[in-house]
């Protein structure tokens, strides 16, 4: 059997988009401000549950072999991208679904687990929508490892943007994996060849042509 080729997949699904070199066409203003590439545009797995439901599948398919003795009590991700993506995954493992929520103390952000009960040695698989420095999945764990939970020794995503199979000493598993290019707006290469910098969310329809 052709194994799924889930970045085509998701390009195709209208999730992931890559810049082709083709000047003419926009490229991605970033949250942080840096311009890039690429961009994964979680929101459109929310609007179709259908979708959703699919790649959810491919997910688990992922780290079968992993799960089939480590099959976890709760499913975890940080919101709010991952809030959707975790409850599917959990809805298809039978598992519970919690997330975590990003709070400031001392000029900090951190993750909190507020609304869950989760007991000390239950199995934790977390998930999360999209990796690139692994900031906010690493304070998940540490608030789940906090209360006791085990959490298993791998995550799973849809995509992952930080060039590594590896989150601290847990593997990555992901349906689509790629090192970005990203730039200040003086340093964009895009730019220089006259590619207009977007925000991807309110100009997704111009990253589709």
């Amino acid at each position: 059997m052709t194994k799924l080729n889930w970045g085509d997949k998701l390009k195709e699904m209208g999730v992931l988009w890559q810049h082709d070199g083709d000047c003419t066409k926009p490229h991605a203003i970033w949250t942080s401000g840096r311009h890039a590439n690429t961009f994964n545009n979680g929101s459109k797995l929310v609007e179709s549950p259908k979708m959703l439901e699919q790649v959810s599948a491919g997910m688990i398919k992922n780290i079968q072999e992993q799960i089939k003795n480590e099959k976890p009590d709760w499913v975890v991700g940080p919101a709010f991208g991952a809030i959707t993506i975790g409850h599917e995954v959990a809805r298809q493992l039978e598992a519970k679904f919690a997330f975590t929520e990003p709070v400031e103390k001392n000029g900090e952000k951190m993750q909190v687990l507020k609304r869950f009960s989760i007991r000390p040695g239950e199995k934790v698989l977390v998930v999360e929508d999209a990796i690139s420095t692994g900031g906010s999945i690493l304070k998940s764990i540490d608030v789940l490892e906090k209360i006791g939970a085990e959490i298993l020794p791998y995550v799973a995503t849809v995509v992952n943007w930080s060039g590594s199979n590896k989150l601290g000493n847990r593997k990555i598993f992901a349906l689509f994996s790629d090192k970005p290019k990203s730039w200040t707006p003086e340093e964009c290469e895009l730019c220089k060849c006259g590619s207009e910098p977007l925000r991807p969310k309110a100009n997704w329809h111009k990253f589709q042509k």
